[in-house]
């Protein structure tokens, strides 16, 4: 099964293990009005800080209880309410609170499902349900989230298309392109049975996604979610993943053919990037053979916390 984004949850965002990750890191778009309030975010159009939409919402949201996943369709439903007929920049804003209570709700529902012994297998192998599964899957359709599996290990996760479906209308081009994204992402997913499982090729791709997108948004209210995103991809096309590894014979420090399709793509059709900047010279390291100079030049892209210490 495929692993999560954005929650990928968060698909990539640790710094350890990125990829299955249920729970994830708190917002650091929080202002420093109150370090405690998870819903007291930066606004993405500074002179709308102070809107009483804004702050209607914001009020509502804390209301709501957070580890109650049917706290979720109320905060939809009053965020349509709110947020009719109002500028994108403020619907952003906004969609920034009910996602800090997504992210929140999400991780709680992930604490108790560990603790949970039902067997949830038939729902992955296509088995007839009890009516007690069916009756939790439901409720979690409803309340915006999903049963997902990785490597044998069930979890909750959001469902990316009940954002697309509710939320889209309301919210900015950035804001849907960055969410587009990550539905994608979470759609497609990244590692199964401890490989990489999207092609060379669309491994490049989401490295250069992110690159463009941080430097034509570097002011994005997520930038810093894209960066980690961007770090962790970039991580493994330099490095591997479990059975994705960079070496077919490391013995022998034979290149895999995973990474030459990919470095091949990369450096054919966006030679200008930042990424094919650094790859190239790793790349003709890697096949001169000339592990000091990889070691190298991966040691000091570590040191500008260009990539993640992947030894």
């Amino acid at each position: 099964m495929k692993i999560k984004s954005f929650a990928f949850i968060c698909l990539l965002i640790a710094v350890s293990v990125i990829f299955g990750s249920c729970h994830k890191q708190s917002e650091k778009d929080s202002t420093q009005t109150n370090p405690t309030d998870s819903f007291n975010v930066n606004d993405t159009l500074l002179t709308e800080r102070i809107n009483p939409k804004l702050l209607e919402y914001k009020t509502f949201i804390k209301q709501l209880d957070s580890v109650d996943a049917t706290s979720i369709p109320k905060a939809l439903a009053k965020f349509k309410e709110v947020f009719k007929g109002q500028s994108f920049g403020l619907c952003d804003s906004g969609f920034i609170m009910y996602q800090s209570l997504y992210d929140t709700i999400e991780v709680k529902l992930n604490e108790k499902l560990q603790k949970d012994t039902t067997n949830l297998n038939p729902v992955f192998n296509n088995e007839p349900l009890s009516k007690k599964l069916k009756d939790f899957c439901q409720q979690l359709r409803i309340n915006g989230y999903k049963l997902s599996d990785s490597e044998g290990t069930a979890y909750i996760e959001e469902n990316r298309n009940y954002v697309a479906q509710n939320f889209y209308p309301f919210l900015s081009v950035t804001m849907k392109a960055y969410l587009s994204e990550i539905q994608t992402e979470n759609n497609e997913g990244f590692v199964r049975n401890g490989s990489i499982s999207i092609s060379p090729q669309k491994h490049v791709e989401r490295v250069i996604w992110y690159e463009k997108f941080i430097n034509e948004n570097p002011n994005f209210v997520y930038v810093d979610k894209c960066k980690s995103y961007n770090k962790a991809y970039l991580s493994y096309l330099m490095r591997g993943y479990k059975n994705t590894t960079l070496y077919e014979n490391k013995q022998t420090k034979e290149l895999s053919e995973y990474f030459i399709n990919a470095y091949d793509y990369l450096l054919a059709n966006y030679s200008g990037s930042q990424t094919a900047g650094l790859i190239k010279p790793y790349y003709e390291a890697l096949k001169q053979k000339q592990t000091d100079k990889v070691n190298q030049l991966y040691k000091s892209d570590i040191i500008k916390g260009l990539i993640m210490n992947m030894n």
